[in-house]
């Protein structure tokens, strides 16, 4: 089956759990082609039915155009119509912007998706005049991405509410680190058939999902796609007590890489996952730099005590 948001009603992705991936890189800075199409088969036979690339796990920021272009045909190939592609296309030049979405959906992307820039302070007239423009020269569905933590903005609720009438603004990801927030965005479009809602963390999923969220966007799905999978079932089947034993569960695996580090450290102990699985490299681009080797040992034993690794 091939997927395609642009066709998809809202209920059709109810209970989605779509991975940001990581970006693998070689030594030199060069996408590793062969390592994305690795981690896309691991991501697709874990069961998640979505992939995001280019985005902040993927270390976007970093990349130059054609890697992030290169990266999204990749993915696009790797998964073969098996799940939907998400391509990245936040920057802080709209131009640059509105040239990875005309190329992601040349290249087979099933929707992109886009964050605030991050130099200038914005209001929320430049804030809803800026995705306005982006959805307005979009050739397909534009995803809302709401992460404060690196554009220093958040997207008011009433200006999402205004977005999300526009006919290609088809949802949003939120990863504001709050609580209450999550639950009300869920709770402001649960009754619409034409605006999806996906919660960016792990820890605020459970209330997203019981507030009306139709999935998630964990970080730790490129470790454990099929848990993440997993708690989605368990939501779907109204299962909130085997639900909340498989979130603590993937709380715990985040912590391994996330616990007492900041963003861009955690990403490079996500990628120190990658090599103890023996997926991909633990190579960085600049300015983040990768973990070392003893670090990689120490998330390998973090991840057996887990009993995630044998």
């Amino acid at each position: 089956m091939s997927f395609t948001t642009r066709l998809h009603h809202r209920s059709d992705l109810r209970g989605y759990a779509i991975v940001p991936l990581a970006t693998p890189f070689r030594a030199d800075g060069t996408l590793d082609e062969a390592a994305v199409g690795r981690l896309v088969d691991y991501t697709i036979a874990g069961g998640c039915q979505g992939i995001l690339v280019g985005g902040t796990t993927g270390e976007a920021a970093s990349m130059s155009l054609s890697a992030r272009l290169a990266l999204t045909a990749a993915a696009v190939r790797g998964a073969a119509g098996r799940a939907a592609i998400f391509a990245g296309i936040g920057d802080n030049c709209v131009d640059h912007s509105l040239a990875l979405a005309r190329d992601a959906f040349r290249v087979g992307a099933d929707a992109v998706v886009a964050h605030l820039p991050s130099y200038y302070p914005l209001s929320p007239v430049d804030i809803e005049t800026y995705f306005l423009n982006l959805a307005d020269h979009s050739d397909g569905p534009l995803y809302l991405y709401n992460i404060p933590q690196t554009t220093r903005h958040s997207v008011p609720l009433d200006v999402l509410q205004r977005l999300s009438a526009h006919p290609r603004i088809a949802g949003v990801k939120d990863s504001e680190p709050d609580g209450a927030r999550q639950e009300k965005v869920a709770a402001e479009f649960a009754g619409r058939d034409d605006f999806s809602v996906f919660c960016g963390s792990v820890a605020f999923t459970g209330a997203a999902m019981r507030a009306g969220a139709d999935g998630f966007v964990p970080s730790v799905g490129n470790l454990a796609p099929r848990l993440c999978r997993d708690l989605m079932d368990r939501w779907l089947a109204r299962d909130e007590a085997g639900a909340k034993e498989v979130q603590a569960k993937l709380g715990a695996i985040s912590a391994v890489y996330q616990q007492g580090r900041n963003l861009g450290e955690s990403l490079a102990a996500l990628k120190g996952g990658f090599e103890a699985l023996g997926l991909a490299s633990r190579h960085m681009l600049p300015p983040l730099r990768p973990v070392q080797q003893q670090d990689v040992d120490r998330i390998r034993r973090q991840l057996q005590d887990l009993h995630f690794l044998s």
